[in-house]
């Protein structure tokens, strides 16, 4: 999938990606101003290839970190979901060809104003941008679930199943997935592990640094903590940490790792003509005027004008394992002094910054290649007998490889999630080992929402008896202000009917629309996982007795 003559060297062959969390919320957060403005000059003066922010939840701020990375990141996006948005915005130095938001079905309760999280709409932010050597690289950028209880995790649980789902489908369309923010989840947790068991994901900070989730014994010092487990949030070197009801035992440990930058390969490689290259038609011409046709290539790297075209690259005509591999080499967290001149740090989390760099495959067996070759000759021959060919070969057949389908993907050496089973009747499925570790995290979420599902309907009667309780109370005192008998008593009256009326239309909405609405919801994503987790099932025992 790479273009030809690109170098090892070659500048595209490193793709430097940053995550951060910049704690922008309007009016509440401390030195919001300041802190973004200066956020935005350490953007301006990097060389980051993705930046994905979380928690930029005013507009002007956005604008404001839009103005200043221009000329490296100079493509950007915002993203608006519920009635206060999302708070996720994506900047990058490569084209976009697709965004949209991914607002979560299931994102905390009106019942709890103060979390906010149903206001705001939880959701995943997902852009496609066209890389140079990789092709389509498909983004995610989200802000998970804050603060639940361990039995409300149920909503976090729902998040993880519905953004590995999307990125399972990103990944089915022969793209690179890119998949980073604030999880609001603990390493050990069943939202991470379902994205990586599901959504075949694999944590960057993890795969290079292999202390990341062992147990934090003897206790590290918070600079230990940092660098080998990437602590992100409650940091005692965090100026926000020290105002902040934070339990001793995370301090101890040197805070929480809630940050991640997950990555995984494609599961199909696309054989139809790709989009490879974008060009600045304005730009492009101005050159052409000046330096006599040659200074398309002079252009400033981000001086773009948007105006510009896409260039359509080679046909892929390799399988998947001679795509170019995704691989992390180093990832730490960064951003953990103090703003420039200030007292105070960046933000109430640390950033997280990961570096992949782009190899080429390894050749092929002999034997592979020459499987390869007898299959492009059975295809060339029975092409020109038949036009058609199935785009799902038969299992008990090879698979034809014609320059109109797709081929799925082999294992990738470096996911330790991925490691597909050639005796399976799917045509990717993933080892004993692995599909064990995936029907697990299923059955511990299955429990977690089945037992959330009992509450949230407990939650929903108790609010349906209060609205009314509230209904009676409003009636009986409609009836009786008849008869009260000081007029001064009759603005007490009203007041109190206009609370009760209020406390009937939000419990009714909390009780009945929202409570059906939840529980529907909560038995929807319980009978796609027990789906998947049947299946899961039936493949462990075909590979177990093959």
């Amino acid at each position: 999938m790479s273009l030809p003559n690109d170098p090892s060297d070659h500048p595209d062959r490193t793709l430097k990606v940053l995550t951060f969390n910049v704690w922008g919320l309007a009016i509440v957060s401390k030195d919001r101003q300041v802190r973004i403005k200066a956020i935005a000059e350490y953007l301006a003066s990097s060389n980051y290839d993705i930046v994905c922010l979380q928690e930029l939840w005013v507009y002007k701020d956005f604008e404001i970190v839009r103005e200043k990375v221009r000329r490296n990141l100079p493509f950007s996006r915002f993203f608006h979901t519920g009635a206060l948005g999302s708070g996720l915005a994506i900047f990058t130095r490569f084209p976009l060809i697709s965004a949209q938001a991914l607002p979560y079905s299931l994102s905390g309760s009106p019942a709890q104003a103060f979390a906010g999280d149903f206001f705001v709409k939880k959701a995943a932010a997902n852009i496609v941008i066209i890389h140079p050597i990789l092709g389509e690289v498909e983004i995610w950028n989200t802000h998970a679930r804050e603060h639940p209880p361990d039995t409300r995790q149920a909503h976090r649980i729902a998040q993880s199943w519905q953004l590995a789902n999307a990125i399972k489908n990103g990944a089915a369309k022969g793209r690179y997935i890119l998949a980073m923010g604030d999880f609001n989840s603990q390493p050990w947790s069943i939202p991470i592990a379902m994205l990586k068991n599901h959504g075949n994901l694999t944590d960057s900070f993890e795969s290079v640094t292999k202390t990341a989730n062992m147990d934090l014994s003897p206790q590290p010092t918070p600079e230990e903590a940092l660098k080998s487990y990437g602590m992100t949030c409650d940091s005692p070197l965090n100026t926000y940490s020290a105002g902040k009801p934070i339990p001793g035992n995370v301090l101890g440990k040197g805070g929480k790792r809630l940050d991640y930058i997950f990555f995984r390969q494609p599961a199909i490689a696309r054989r139809r003509p790709l989009v490879w290259g974008y060009r600045d038609e304005e730009n492009e011409s101005e050159a052409d005027k000046t330096n006599g046709g040659e200074g398309a290539d002079e252009v400033e790297l981000g001086d773009f004008t948007g105006k510009g075209h896409m260039e359509v690259g080679k046909p892929i005509t390799a399988s998947i394992a001679k795509a170019p591999k995704l691989k992390c080499i180093n990832s730490e967290v960064i951003l953990t002094g103090l703003v420039p001149g200030q007292s105070f740090s960046y933000s109430d989390h640390f950033a997280l910054f990961s570096t992949f760099t782009i190899d080429d495959p390894p050749s092929q067996p002999p034997q592979q290649k020459q499987q390869n070759q007898q299959n492009q000759q059975t295809t060339s021959t029975s092409s020109s007998d038949n036009s058609f060919t199935p785009l799902v070969p038969l299992i008990t057949e090879p698979e034809q490889i014609n320059p109109t389908t797709t081929t799925f993907a082999q294992p990738s050496p470096e996911s330790p999630n991925i490691n597909y089973a050639p005796s399976s009747p799917r045509t990717s499925t993933s080892s004993t080992a692995a599909m064990t570790a995936k029907s697990n995290t299923v059955r511990s979420a299955l429990d977690v929402l089945r037992l959330y599902t009992r509450i949230s309907n407990r939650t929903s009667n108790f609010h349906l008896k209060t609205c009314l309780g509230s209904l009676i109370a409003l009636i009986a005192l409609t009836i009786g202000s008849a008869w009260q008998p000081k007029s001064w008593l009759q603005p007490i009256f009203s007041l109190v009917g206009g609370l009760l009326g209020a406390s009937t239309a939000t419990f009714l909405y909390t009780g009945f629309v929202w409570g059906r609405w939840e529980q529907g919801l909560l038995v929807e994503v319980t009978e796609e996982m027990e789906l998947e987790l049947r299946v899961a099932e039936m493949e462990e025992r075909i590979n177990t007795s093959a």
